[in-house]
């Protein structure tokens, strides 16, 4: 340990600059892993130091599966164990449990080795069948740090000290807190319908805020609402500190305040004076609007940094629907860190190194430049950080959720192609797609057969599965992972332009191209116009974003005798699943599903049917079945109404909705109005037919 002492000093001095600065500062340790741990063990003690590693000659080390369980916790220190995988949002996600004064010690090979390594976090973003000899994401990763004022100990080359200073005496500055907490109350206190918006980074106190305020309301009945309990304990905390309570981590109600995951809340529905929602940007969009209905008194808090696993959509389409339906919403952004000083070393590094501070400017103005598209080489990103970052932030604006880790998934995928769209040399769209496929005969019987699930051949492995047929894995397909263009070009064909460039690149190479995502009757409306046909719809509606998955393809080739079976088994599912699993389906989402459909020959009984049931006296009873069985066989004619007729038929016809949600949904006065409405809808659908 002699030859140690050189290190432990300058850590000494380190540490005290911290604690004078308030602030918190990375120590990168290089070398052979024995030597690092080593090191490390002379280094630390065992005091609230948080160790993540998948080696237990580290002591007290774990290794989360997920990045959640790492948040909402505070340590001294805290230990990243690189040997056992460079994962991003799990680094990224420790860094910000680090305590002001605190240390993040970070464990690699030489940086010089870095790029040629053999990560284990590699499998991660590998397809199956795929294997990278260079790992550009390291390569970056090696390049920045190296410049990063933070200290290094490496076995190779001793203490380098890359010239890190720190503002001594800093102080914390909790006035926007406590200005927070001021509105918080407010909320609770006044008029109804007037929620509030709490946006920060990590480490502003804004969890923190909600247990202060809560402290403030003994009289009233407040409920915390989390994807994730652990990342309330520091609202309960505070709140345990404010009013002198004994408080067990474990506990889910202290005093006023009870917590009731998003799930439960919806299904029950609990009264309460306020209702506290934190990460709200982790919760799918549709669930924060059906709180947002029912509690008249709601505060929604979250972190927008990429770690926690959110994207914009909270920002974009929650925000925005706030501000315009509650004009007396009020957004509060909390910029002063409390957990740490500002301008926090550790911070910066971790924003500089995950690129978590990228933005995207639109283009706006003059649109008239020429179009562009070109393909992208992983190489070239790293050779260009500016255009690197531009597609980070620009991919990040358009998708529901965003991570970390698709920063590594973009530059170490092997089977990913990159196209992207500019306009005078400025970025206005991008494309990521994977190609999948190419596995052989015998695996792709086995997936087949449920008995193998490769990694990264999630729309290939889907087909093979519907179609029970093997060129779906032998040969090769592309399926779209994120497209996305300037928000403020939107509407005018960029998306159509950039996907035809891309299979135009693609057709000589694969088969299918397709995508898969979260629906809704936008996106399905804009992929079918496209020439995709709907082939699968989730029965279930995925946890991220509340919305069904749906799986979109086109042939490429030849092959259509495998996509036209497939379009005609999921016409006959879909009729089936709205009366079961799809019952609850949007009637917008069902149009624009029943536009791709083809119409058959409805057979002559069914016609004359019809025919005398419509010049009878029919009840909606006795006609459903019939109208049914023509839908189900001439999906055109339902297309061919207007909005009303249309939503109509589709709740009381093809998802068999009870009377009584279907007048609550039409806005009508009664059952009365309901049958006249519905017989003016028959009317005009078997003018249709016609």
């Amino acid at each position: 340990m002699h030859a140690y002492k050189q290190y432990k000093t300058h850590l000494n001095e380190l540490e005290q600059q911290l604690a004078d600065a308030h602030h918190r500062q990375l120590v990168l340790i290089t070398g052979s892993s024995a030597w690092c741990y080593e090191l490390l063990d002379s280094l630390i003690d065992d005091n609230n130091t948080l160790v993540i590693s998948k080696q237990c000659v580290l002591k007290n080390s774990y290794w989360p599966t997920r990045t959640h369980q790492i948040l909402g916790q505070e340590f001294a220190h805290a230990v990243y164990d690189g040997f056992s995988g460079l994962h991003p949002d799990k680094l990224a996600a420790l860094a910000g449990a680090v305590k002001a004064g605190g240390i993040l010690y970070l464990l690699l090979p030489e940086l010089n080795n870095l790029a040629t390594w053999q990560d284990p976090a590699l499998s991660t973003v590998q397809s199956h069948g795929h294997t990278i000899d260079c790992s550009l994401f390291n390569q970056r990763f090696a390049a920045i740090i190296k410049q990063l004022p933070a200290f290094h100990f490496s076995e190779k080359s001793g203490c380098i000290n890359h010239n890190a200073s720190y503002l001594a005496h800093n102080k914390i500055d909790y006035q926007p807190q406590q200005n927070c907490v001021e509105q918080i109350v407010k909320v609770a206190n006044g008029r109804a319908n007037r929620p509030l918006l709490i946006n920060a980074d990590r480490g502003r106190g804004k969890s923190a805020a909600l247990g202060l305020a809560t402290a403030k309301l003994t009289d009233k009945k407040v409920i915390i609402c989390s994807t994730q309990f652990k990342a309330t304990h520091s609202c309960f905390k505070h709140l345990a500190a404010e009013l002198d309570l004994q408080y067990n981590i474990e506990d889910k109600q202290l005093g006023n305040l009870h917590y009731v995951a998003p799930d439960a809340l919806l299904n029950m529905l609990p009264e309460c004076d306020l209702l506290l929602v934190d990460e709200a940007a982790a919760i799918p969009v549709p669930l924060l609007l059906k709180m947002l209905a029912h509690y008249p008194r709601i505060v929604f808090a979250s972190t927008l940094v990429g770690y926690e696993g959110n994207g914009r959509g909270y920002t974009i389409r929650f925000s925005n629907y706030v501000k315009t339906h509650y004009k007396a919403s009020k957004v509060i952004i909390l910029d002063e860190p409390l957990r740490f000083a500002k301008y926090d070393p550790l911070e910066q590094h971790t924003r500089t190194l995950f690129a978590l501070d990228a933005q995207y400017e639109e283009l706006g103005g003059d649109q008239s430049g020429q179009l562009v598209h070109r393909e992208i080489t992983q190489q070239s990103l790293v050779n260009n950080e500016p255009l690197l970052q531009n597609i980070i932030a620009l991919l990040a604006l358009a998708h529901y959720q965003s991570s970390v880790n698709d920063l590594r998934q973009l530059l170490d995928a092997p089977s990913q192609r990159l196209f992207i769209s500019q306009i005078n040399s400025q970025l206005v769209g991008v494309c990521l797609i994977a190609i999948e496929g190419g596995l052989s005969e015998e695996l792709a019987q086995q997936v087949i057969n449920a008995e193998r699930r490769p990694q990264g051949h999630l729309m290939a492995q889907t087909l093979a599965q519907l179609s029970f047929n093997s060129d779906c894995l032998t040969q090769l397909s592309a399926r779209v992972v994120r497209i996305a263009i300037d928000p403020s070009l939107h509407n005018i064909g960029l998306g159509k332009k950039l996907l035809s460039y891309c299979e135009s690149q693609l057709k000589d190479q694969c088969h299918w191209f397709g995508a898969s995502f979260g629906t809704t009757a936008q996106l399905l409306n804009f992929w079918q116009n496209q020439g995709f046909n709907t082939v699968k719809l989730g029965y279930q509606r995925d946890k991220s974003t509340a919305e069904h998955s749906a799986l979109v393809v086109k042939c490429l080739s030849n092959n259509i005798e495998i996509i036209q079976p497939l379009k005609k088994q999921f016409k006959n599912d879909f009729f089936y699943g709205l009366l079961a699993h799809f019952k609850t389906l949007g009637w917008q989402l069902v149009s624009i599903l029943i536009e791709g459909f083809s119409d058959e020959l409805i057979n002559l009984e069914t016609r004359a049917r019809l025919a005398l049931l419509i010049k009878s006296n029919y009840t909606q009873f006795s006609i459903s079945a019939t109208l049914w069985q023509v839908v189900s066989q001439s999906p055109s004619c339902i297309s061919q109404l207007t909005g009303p007729d249309k939503q109509l038929l589709i709740k009381l016809v093809l998802q068999n909705e009870n009377d009584e949600k279907v007048i609550q949904q039409l806005g009508l006065l009664g059952k009365k109005q309901l049958e006249n409405q519905f017989r003016r809808a028959v009317k005009n659908f078997t003018s249709a037919l016609k």
